[in-house]
């Protein structure tokens, strides 16, 4: 009988450490790919296995969004599209407001999905390859007239995902 009893013990103590999916600053377990971790740093990561690092980005404001593309190339006149193209951006689109946006999909729910691309246009025969991003969080620090300030913990697999804070210019459209 004690044995019966120290095998249920150990089984309901295993059950109780795996249960809970929370940790105590609220983030969620990262052994199911879910929750966040800002890094303070300027984005870096990689994107399809190749270091990727922000140097200039830019946002455009439309009704109640925001459109932000991230560079790892500087251009004399960021608002101009057609100045720079690099091998891999990042690009996504969130409320225009401050907040956390966690990053998701799902085809039952598409109102309120939330991604990241990170594209890369040099992915070999295939031609370019769009990586979506569904885990992790971009959170919106400020947004003023003339600029966007946030942070990107975004993870689509080991081979890519980006991490760090960014502050970009608004272009007028």
């Amino acid at each position: 009988m004690k044995k019966v009893n120290l095998v249920f013990m150990l089984l309901l103590a295993a059950f109780l450490m795996n249960a809970c999916d929370e940790e105590e600053d609220g983030l969620l377990d990262f052994d199911d790919g879910q929750g966040y971790d800002f890094k303070d740093q300027v984005i870096q990561g990689t994107i399809n296995g190749k270091d990727w690092e922000f140097k200039q980005g830019t946002a455009g404001i439309e009704e109640s969004e925001i459109s932000i593309q991230l560079s790892p190339e500087e251009a004399s006149d960021p608002c101009d599209v057609f100045t720079r193209t690099p091998d891999q951006i990042v690009f996504f689109t969130v409320n225009a407001e401050v907040g956390v946006y966690e990053l998701k999909f799902d085809f039952d729910d598409f109102e309120d999905n939330q991604t990241i691309t990170m594209l890369d246009r040099d992915a070999g025969d295939g031609g370019p390859l769009n990586i979506i991003a569904t885990s992790g969080a971009v959170e919106i620090l400020s947004v003023t007239n003339t600029e966007v300030t946030g942070r990107i913990d975004a993870r689509e697999s080991s081979s890519s995902s980006i991490n760090g804070n960014f502050t970009v210019q608004i272009c007028q459209n």
